[in-house]
């Protein structure tokens, strides 16, 4: 049986095709894709570093080659959109949202390279090269942000999108929770349970993005499996 950070098999039937297609090129693979996808998850997860990846995982060098692969390709974005959608249905919502908020979150630099920033890095939940391609959400009609992404205003105009800044009532001072934008700091805080992404270990925006990707991924999953059908 799964645990809760592996995929049973009704839930790897959801994504396989998106990680093992049928029609895939080149010699056949040494280990399941199935298992190098929990192995990814688990150290998504944990925290744990790639070389002290238990032994009932696939050998951690062909993990970590695996993940390149995969990060290049995109995969884990398009899994977890594919999760979501399914979520949304359930709820009784189109597929693809008409309202997208944005918000950003700051977290640690690593001791991975010295020239990175220790001081933090911004980790947003929809990044703008996204919203500006629009291809991820092409009913969009609506954004709502804080008022740090004021500067979105021409690029929204341009595309005919309404841009809603939210911001704090007046006299308020400190932390104040913004509606409906704390919809996005309960999803950083259950995201924050995911040890990978405690503090940025990444070498490259590329890899930073594509773990939280992983985490979104298995976060929606545990939806799944806590949410009525």
């Amino acid at each position: 049986m799964a645990s809760m950070i592996e995929l049973d098999s009704t839930e790897w039937a959801l994504v396989e095709d998106l990680f093992d297609p049928p029609r895939r090129e080149g010699r056949p693979a040494t280990y399941s894709r199935r298992e190098m996808v929990d192995a990814i998850l688990f150290i998504a997860r944990t925290g744990c570093q790639w070389r002290y990846l238990p032994a009932c995982y696939p050998p951690w060098e062909a993990v970590w080659q695996q993940w390149r692969r995969w990060r290049a390709s995109g995969v884990w974005a398009t899994a977890m959109e594919r999760i979501a959608e399914m979520i949304r249905k359930r709820h009784g919502r189109a597929a693809t949202p008409s309202m997208v908020m944005i918000d950003g979150q700051t977290v640690r630099g690593g001791a991975r390279r010295p020239d990175l920033p220790r001081e933090g890095r911004s980790r947003r939940t929809d990044q703008r090269g996204q919203a500006q391609r629009g291809h991820r959400h092409p009913r969009a009609a609506a954004v709502v942000a804080d008022r740090g992404y004021r500067g979105l205003r021409k690029m929204t105009n341009k595309k005919g999108i309404r841009l809603d800044i939210k911001a704090p009532p007046k006299g308020t001072g400190g932390f104040t929770p913004i509606a409906p934008l704390y919809r996005v700091e309960h999803a950083f805080a259950r995201l924050g349970r995911w040890r990978r992404l405690s503090r940025c270990y990444e070498g490259c925006p590329e890899s930073a993005r594509a773990w939280l990707e992983v985490a979104a991924l298995g976060y929606l999953f545990a939806r799944l499996r806590v949410e009525p059908a």
